[in-house]
C-alpha cells in the first residue's frame, strides 16, 4: 500500500507516519508539507519496519500549488489529508487565508486524487462544526443546530459539504472523520489545543485561565493514538461519503484540571469572558463504535506523559 499524508509533519502526522511504518503492508509513505511551522524535527530518525521494505518520500510543497499536489498523489492508494490551518483562535483575524488553505487547498488535493484514481480519501474535519450546543449532538443533528464559532470550523464544514457533493456525483471513495480536540504527545506536537496547552502552562508553573461557565460543562476530546487508529480503521471500514464523529470521550474542564493536579501544583484564573476553545458541547461517538471501533486512549496517562516531557524545567 502507498500512502500520502499531507501536513505529515504536524502534531498528528508526525506520529502517524511512524505508526504506519510498523505495518508490513505499507510500501511507501509519502509526506507532503510546506514546512510553514518549521517542524524539521518530524523528519528525524524515521523508523522502518522489520523487513526494511517501507520507503519514505518527502515533498516540500503547498496544497495551493496544483502542480506540486499532482506530483504528490501520483501512484498513491490512500490519501490522508491533514494539511490545514488548525489553530482556531488565530483564524479569527485570518478568514481569507483560512478558507484559501482549508477549502481551496483541499479542492486541489481532492481533484488531483480523483484524477490519480486514489482508492480512499480520508479527511479530518472537526467536532467544532457543531459549535456551542445543548444536549448530545451526533452526525444526524440538523444543520440549523450547527454554530461554528471560528473561520476554522466554518471552513471545515464547507469542505464536508463539498466532499459529500463530490461523492454523490462520482462515488469517489471519501470518508470524513469529525474529530474531537486532540491530546497526546508527538515529535511534531503543538500546544494550542486545550489539554496540551494546560499541560504546558502547568509544567512552567503558569496559571491556567478558565472560563467560569466551562468548568463543569463537557467538550469532545480525542487521544492521538485513537486518532491514528481511526485512520487505519477507515482504510477498510465505514461507508463512503459518510461522516463519523471520532472522539475518545467528552471531558469536563474540571475533570481535566483535577488530573493535572495529580502531577503539578497549579493555579487557576477564572475569567467571565467566554474562551473560544472552552465553549461547551457534547458529542456522540456511537456511529463509529457501532462499526466495531474501540477507543483506548487514557487521559490521565497522556497528561502525565505530556507534563513529563517538560520535566527539565524548574520554574519557581
Amino acid at each position: 500500500m502507498r500512502v500520502l499524508v499531507t501536513g505529515g509533519l504536524g502534531h498528528i502526522g508526525s506520529k502517524l507516519i511512524r505508526e504506519y511504518a510498523k505495518r508490513p503492508d505499507i510500501e511507501l509513505i509519502r509526506i507532503f508539507d510546506n514546512l510553514s511551522t518549521q517542524r524539521y524535527c518530524s523528519l528525524f530518525n524515521l523508523p522502518v519496519n522489520e523487513n526494511n521494505k517501507v520507503k519514505y518520500e518527502f515533498i516540500e510543497g503547498d496544497i495551493n500549488n496544483i502542480e506540486e499536489v499532482r506530483k504528490a498523489v501520483k501512484d498513491i492508494d490512500i490519501v490522508i489529508h491533514l494539511a490545514a490551518i488548525t489553530d482556531a483562535p488565530s483564524t479569527i483575524n485570518n478568514r481569507e487565508l483560512t478558507f484559501n488553505v482549508n477549502l481551496e487547498g483541499t479542492k486541489n488535493v481532492l481533484n488531483a486524487s480523483i484524477n490519480a484514481n486514489v482508492k480512499r480519501f480520508l479527511y479530518p474535519s472537526t467536532t467544532s462544526v457543531y459549535g456551542e450546543a445543548s444536549g448530545l449532538v451526533n452526525e444526524k443533528s440538523p444543520e440549523e443546530m450547527y454554530k461554528p464559532a471560528s473561520p476554522y470550523a466554518e471552513s471545515k464544514l464547507k469542505v464536508e459539504k463539498l466532499l459529500q457533493e463530490v461523492y454523490k456525483e462520482s462515488e469517489f471513495p471519501v470518508i470524513i472523520l469529525r474529530k474531537g480536540t486532540i491530546f497526546g504527545t508527538a515529535i511534531g506536537m503543538r500546544f494550542h489545543t486545550a489539554i496540551n496547552k494546560f499541560c504546558y502552562l502547568a509544567a512552567l508553573n503558569r496559571p491556567l485561565t478558565v472560563w467560569d461557565s466551562a468548568l463543569n460543562s463537557k467538550r469532545p476530546y480525542l487521544g492521538l493514538n485513537d486518532s491514528i487508529k481511526a485512520y487505519q480503521f477507515f482504510e477498510n471500514n465505514g461507508k463512503n461519503g459518510e461522516i463519523y464523529n471520532v472522539l475518545t470521550k467528552n471531558f469536563e474542564m474540571q475533570e481535566i484540571i483535577n488530573i493535572i493536579r495529580k502531577f503539578k501544583d497549579i493555579k487557576i484564573e477564572i475569567t467571565k469572558s467566554p474562551l473560544l476553545n472552552q465553549r461547551p458541547y457534547e458529542v456522540s461517538n456511537k456511529k463509529i463504535r457501532d462499526l466495531g471501533f474501540e477507543f483506548n486512549d487514557n487521559l490521565e496517562e497522556n497528561i502525565k506523559e505530556t507534563i513529563e516531557i517538560f520535566m527539565g524545567i524548574k520554574n519557581p
